[in-house]
């Protein structure tokens, strides 16, 4: 059976092209994702999980913060750490990212999506992650140190002045060395700006303290007996790992990070995939009518249902295993391509061979041949029940089932996306627009199998605008005649643009939320001052602008991650990770417009906080009781002195400047609201601030439209790649209709004789196909639209506490979406009608 299933995907090579284009376009992207990530997290293993120290002394961060400030020790836990026995050094050391390198000119080093570290000159060459290649180590502020690339590519050589901009100041000082860069740890291959220790603390933690501590051992000491004395000296407040266990958690961690992404990228080929299966189900449902009498001669000459059966899925089997691959070999040229042009840019990536892995190669295979048996497997099962005496018949067809079972599933999934919307509504929040994407994906799986009973009625409701010519009732009919087959045809088209115009709605919905919060919070304030790389700024910034002529206010605001913990009545807590903002004096008084649902502002004066309505609610607190906020010096408790109304600006626990500081808070801003004098001009001011914050380039200056369309781009780019990896869907699914109607033609062949025999001329017989695809294709686009905007909608309204306010439908972008799907069904027709348009009417008129 395999041999004849080899045969026949030869014989019938045309026909099969485009499946194996579906195979290959969602195995490229599989096989291109997990190459590309495993191939980055090998080389980056090499280097980041790797340790210089024999044992490293790390802080506990009890908040876990991904941004922020690090979690920090004293110098007293390195004399602890160096007085026991078997310890030769213990080096304390600073690391922290969120560090700005300017060029020459003052424009931003190029990092290529690394971070830039700063760290303390270390004590001891044994323990130290970098060794000096030039010049001498540098001491006090006006000097500092530079790795060799990052030196290079700016155009530094020793002696120039230098600009570093960090989190608490900005600094102008001589590059007196050029160091290798870090070869282990998080900042190995990323740019690193090196000061001595002391000057390290002040400009990159703004106050004393250590990231880590660096023991070197003695020679013949026991790693692990030594490892264990020191976790019970310092306690369970710090983190006690021997180089293996530093390595271990290093390629944890890179798992994590590179299986995020590498999942993301799955997700799209799961999507590509599943649209691709349409394609192969119709097609080899069309071969199996096509071939009836082909097959059942098979059974005629002794074939049993089991070996016809087996035939037709040795060619799905044939058709997965070439397109798999296709599509590997496509993947790995495509990583390939992304991986020279990271090393052409010069990103500081560890240069590695592409990894091409068994697993890579077996999931390849197996997600392909499991891919293409499932979709052929309901043809082959037809094709198994074919009699043998239908042999001897002409025109011998294959009996379709009732399409009863098909709707009565159809009709449950419906049913249950219904209730599935009316558990999200009572929800609300992001565990009800989980809901509401679970019930849309109900809804549209119930459609594809309820479709083939509306599809001949929405069809010639669709067509009726477009007159009743021959040409044109012809190509309507056609699309009627096999509703299972167009419906199928227009599902995967529905699928994609389902996704796409809700992702456009949930998108303009988004930045019309951010415009209206931005006119509606935003009060008295004239000017928002922030800044990018990094994303908070000293103090003095605030106080310089505050002596810029025309400036009556400048309000700060401060941010940090921490986790907010209720306690259950078992005694355990519950940790919920928030962010906690610190304002000055005033700011809610007029710069931010505040709503509140009970309590008031007074409280804030004594060191209590008002948080959030929708984290009131998964606190379980109100006005006068108390919760425990976690930051990374411990745990506060803190009291509720009021309940705000949703805020997009203060969307956290906020609390008083005093407060925040008094919590570990940074003495470092992340906004600034600036009221400008009445008759004094905006754009004047904006630029005088500029003027005074030279040697802090990453500032920037905005009014409240600019500040608004800043805070759209993240949206703007967010569904920008989002479409573009949707599109691979949409192209799939117009390969869907080219396949369909490509064999629609080789189906029809005696047909389209006929048609042509009795007067139908070619223009005609084009203009017949141009209808029927774009009937599949406005069938497909008009479903998907309508699904994927009544979802948009139902998502906006359940997390309007969260953000998205404002529903707004971009009619015009969605009417653009249908032209298109219009225009995509006439191109769709091309190449069959041409096809058709030449064949000898009196071959096909005598063909079988």
């Amino acid at each position: 059976m395999l041999k004849i299933g080899l045969r026949s995907v030869l014989a019938h090579r045309l026909r099969f092209v485009l499946c194996t284009v579906a195979v290959v376009l969602g195995i490229a992207f599989v096989g291109g994702a997990m190459v590309f990530t495993d191939t980055l997290s090998t080389a980056l293993k090499k280097q980041y999980a790797g340790s210089t120290a024999d044992i490293t002394i790390t802080p506990v961060d009890p908040v876990e913060a991904r941004t922020g400030p690090p979690a920090t020790l004293a110098a007293a836990v390195v004399g602890q750490v160096a007085a026991l026995p078997g310890v030769a050094d213990a080096d304390a050391q600073l690391l922290v990212s969120d560090v700005q390198i300017r060029k020459p000119d003052g424009s931003p080093i190029d990092t290529y999506g690394l971070p830039t570290y700063g760290a303390g000159w270390p004590h001891a060459v044994r323990t130290s992650p970098f060794r000096l290649v030039d010049g001498k180590q540098p001491w006090g502020k006006s000097e500092l140190a530079l790795d060799q690339p990052t030196a290079s590519k700016a155009g530094y050589s020793l002696g120039d002045q230098v600009r570093v901009v960090t989190a608490t100041r900005s600094v102008t000082a001589t590059l007196t060395a050029v160091t290798t860069p870090a070869q282990a740890g998080p900042a190995a291959g990323a740019p690193l700006v090196t000061f001595d220790s002391a000057t390290a603390q002040l400009v990159l933690l703004g106050k004393p303290g250590w990231t880590s501590i660096a023991v070197a051992l003695k020679p013949g000491a026991d790693t692990d007996q030594v490892r264990a004395a020191i976790a019970t000296k310092v306690g369970t407040e710090f983190k006690v790992r021997t180089a293996a266990q530093v390595e271990a958690d290093g390629e944890n961690a890179l798992d994590t990070t590179f299986g995020g992404f590498s999942s993301i990228l799955l997700m799209f080929a799961g999507l590509a995939l599943f649209v691709g299966a349409f394609l192969i189900v119709n097609t080899f449902a069309m071969q199996v009518a096509q071939r009836s009498r082909e097959l059942a001669m098979l059974r005629a000459i002794g074939a049993s249902r089991g070996q016809v059966t087996g035939a037709v899925l040795a060619e799905a089997l044939v058709i997965g295993l070439i397109g798999s691959t296709i599509g590997l070999l496509l993947g790995i040229a495509v990583a390939a391509g992304i991986h020279f042009a990271y090393q052409q840019l010069g990103a500081a990536i560890p240069s590695a061979g592409l990894q091409v892995t068994p697993a890579t190669i077996i999931a390849c295979y197996v997600i392909g041949a499991l891919l293409t048996l499932a979709a052929a497997y309901p043809a082959a099962r037809r094709a198994g029940r074919l009699p043998p005496m239908a042999a001897l018949r002409d025109g011998a067809t294959i009996p379709e089932r009732s399409l009863l079972v098909r709707l009565l599933a159809g009709a449950f999934l419906l049913l249950m996306a219904v209730i599935l919307y009316l558990i999200a509504n009572a929800a609300s929040g992001m565990p009800g627009a989980v809901l509401i994407g679970l019930a849309s994906a109900m809804a549209l799986l119930g459609i594809v199998l309820t479709s083939p009973l509306v599809s001949r009625w929405v069809v010639r409701a669709l067509m009726a605008p477009f007159g009743h010519q021959a040409p044109v009732t012809l190509g309507r009919r056609n699309a009627e005649r096999n509703p299972r087959r167009t419906s199928a045809t227009a599902s995967a088209l529905m699928i994609s643009v389902a996704l796409i115009s809700g992702l456009a709605v949930i998108g303009a919905s988004a930045k019309a939320s951010i415009d209206a919060n931005v006119a509606s919070e935003i009060g008295t304030s004239d000017l928002l001052v922030s800044s990018s790389e990094p994303d908070t700024f000293s103090p003095q910034v605030a106080d310089r602008i505050r002596k810029v002529g025309g400036v009556t206010a400048v309000h700060e605001v401060r941010q940090q991650e921490g986790k907010a913990q209720r306690a259950r009545p078992s005694g355990a807590a519950d940790d919920l990770s928030v962010k906690v903002t610190g304002v000055s004096d005033g700011t809610l008084a007029g710069p931010v417009t505040v709503a509140l649902d009970s309590g008031s502002l007074a409280g804030l004066a004594s060191g209590q906080a008002v948080v959030p309505r929708t984290m009131a609610k998964t606190l379980g607190v109100s006005p006068g009781k108390t919760f425990t906020l976690v930051t990374t010096t411990g745990k506060h408790p803190l009291t509720v002195a009021g309940i705000l109304a949703p805020n997009r600006q203060l969307n956290a626990v906020v609390v008083s400047l005093a407060t925040y500081e008094a919590i570990g808070g940074a003495p470092a801003d992340s906004l600034l609201y600036v009221d400008v004098a009445d008759g004094t001009s905006a754009a004047q001011t904006s630029a005088a601030i500029l003027d005074g914050l030279k040697d802090y380039p990453s500032i920037q200056v905005r009014d409240q439209q600019a500040y608004a369309a800043q805070a759209r781009g993240p949206v703007n780019a967010v569904t920008t790649v989002i479409g573009m990896l949707l599109a691979l869907a949409v192209l799939i699914a117009i390969l869907g209709i080219v396949n369909t109607l490509a064999l629609g033609v080789v189906e029809r062949t005696r047909e389209i004789g006929l048609l042509r025999a009795i007067g139908m001329d070619r223009s005609q017989l084009r203009r017949m196909l141009r209808v029927e695809s774009i009937a599949v294709t406005l069938l497909g686009a008009l479903l998907g639209l309508a699904v994927g905007v009544l979802t948009a909608a139902a998502i906006q309204n359940v997390l309007v506490d969260d953000g998205l306010g404002k529903l707004h439908i971009p009619v015009l972008q969605l009417i653009g979406a249908v032209l298109v799907a219009g225009i995509i069904g006439v191109l769709a027709a091309v190449w069959p009608s041409r096809r058709a348009a030449r064949l000898n009417v009196l071959q096909a008129i005598a063909s079988e």
